[in-house]
């Protein structure tokens, strides 16, 4: 394996929390700009390495959480964030059966982050 990946990896590693705590923003701009980063990623198959799965579920369940519980009440701030958390939802949809790992099948399928709304963007 050459170094590059390596290097990729250990970036995305110092990332997530990044990503973790501007998706959980009560700052409508914010969210909308990190869902947009993270959907862009999300775009590539090569975003679905197996140590990456585990966090992006969890960006998914966080993204999920700050939609529903602080934007989805204010009419301004649900539709500034609906478009991108559909965009979120489609951009992850191909890659589901890369999710492998028993668990993480059961939230991709059955978490509210992501089944609730598979229905509804498709």
């Amino acid at each position: 394996m050459s170094s590059r990946p390596q290097t990729a990896v250990a970036d995305n590693a110092k990332i997530f929390p990044v990503f973790a705590i501007r998706l959980a923003s009560k700052d409508v701009n914010e969210y909308i700009n990190t869902a947009n980063k993270l959907k862009n990623w999300l775009g590539s198959e090569k975003a679905y390495y197996p140590d990456a799965l585990r966090n992006i579920v969890l960006l998914f369940e966080i993204a999920h959480q700050t939609f529903t519980t602080r934007f989805l009440h204010i009419e301004l701030s649900a539709v500034a964030a609906m478009d991108i958390y559909q965009a979120l939802i489609r951009a992850v949809i191909p890659f589901l059966p890369l999710f492998t790992e028993e668990d993480l099948q059961y939230t991709c399928w059955f978490s509210p982050s992501i089944r609730l709304f598979v229905n509804f963007v498709t």
